[in-house]
């Protein structure tokens, strides 16, 4: 009876420490696969940074950074979101399924220390027509990108008609290559406008954070409320070689967008010019960074001027890389 008592201690004591042991995480570095796997919550960009080969499909599944989050795409395909603020704070994201691997990059912001420094780091910047710099994502349109626009969150302040020409002038003056400095007409495949749309933009917003959700082929313009000083927002998805699959963009439906520049005009920023820059992602543009305030590519869209609607020298480079021209 005593042997069996104490039996019964031990038993009941490495019971407990097992479940002791079990109930301590290890850190995200030192986690396994089926500890990754496990479960249907978010995952941090940073515990796919280098890249995971993982026993089990993560399609489907939400990975962030900051308050910028992708939902991991198919096998083959990989998405990415990035944007347009008025002081260009929110990093962008990108993850890559290749079937085998999953991984997950940040993209570098800049970040102007206000206005007063915005305007004097903008006047020592190379003029737009001076101005190599382009940054390629990796992708490019083989055919037609055929898109909707969605009307449904629109403010009406901007006049539905207005939304739809404007929209339609920033999709050609990026695929076109529209400039003022005597560069030709850009090689890209045409696009075609599909008219209005029920369908909503595949991007998520809160009030701290932005999403680019499960992957679809249907290409939406449309209306949302952006958070912090986000005026545009794109999400875009590519195959592994480089051909571009969908891309949805997002704008802000707030008051700070205006389809034309106000008399004695403070903080309102150009609608055409914020949807020629977003269509550049959607094109396979990527932000220039800072010193190349007067590009339409740069990461911070400056108020209250139409600039952003005629491409810069090295906006035009970076499409003519990507399409040639005519």
């Amino acid at each position: 009876m005593t042997i069996f008592r104490r039996t019964l201690a031990l038993i009941a004591c490495l019971t407990a420490g097992a479940l002791l042991a079990g109930s301590v995480q290890s850190p995200i570095s030192a986690r396994t696969v089926d500890d990754r796997c496990a479960g249907h919550g978010p995952i941090a960009a940073s515990v796919l940074a280098d890249g995971v080969s993982l026993g089990c499909s993560l399609v489907g599944r939400t990975v962030y950074d900051g308050h910028v989050a992708v939902v991991v795409p198919p096998p083959g395909v990989t998405v990415a979101g990035d944007g347009y603020g008025t002081h260009g704070e929110v990093v962008g994201l990108q993850v890559a399924n290749t079937g085998t691997l999953v991984r997950a990059t940040s993209g570098a912001t800049a970040r102007p220390a206000g206005a007063a420094a915005a305007r004097t780091a903008r006047a020592g910047d190379p003029a737009a027509c001076k101005d190599r710099t382009f940054h390629l994502e990796g992708h490019a349109w083989k055919t037609s990108l055929t898109y909707g626009i969605n009307l449904g969150k629109a403010p009406a302040r901007l006049g539905a008609k207005t939304v739809v020409r404007q929209t339609k002038a920033a999709n050609a003056n990026m695929r076109t290559g529209h400039n003022s400095c005597g560069r030709p007409r850009l090689g890209t495949p045409a696009s075609h406008y599909d008219g209005r749309t029920h369908a909503a933009p595949n991007i998520k917003t809160s009030a701290t954070g932005v999403t680019c959700g499960a992957f679809n082929t249907t290409n939406v313009v449309g209306f949302g409320n952006l958070p912090g000083d986000l005026l545009g927002w794109t999400c875009f998805w590519w195959e592994g070689t480089g051909r571009m699959a969908a891309a949805d963009i997002l704008l802000d439906n707030g008051n700070r967008l205006v389809t034309r520049i106000p008399a004695g005009c403070t903080n309102k920023w150009d609608f055409e010019g914020t949807v020629t820059h977003e269509f550049g992602h959607a094109y396979g543009m990527g932000h220039t960074g800072n010193g190349h305030s007067n590009l339409t590519m740069d990461h911070a869209e400056r108020p209250c001027s139409p600039y952003g609607r005629t491409l810069g020298f090295g906006d035009w480079l970076g499409m003519k890389k990507m399409y040639g021209k005519r």
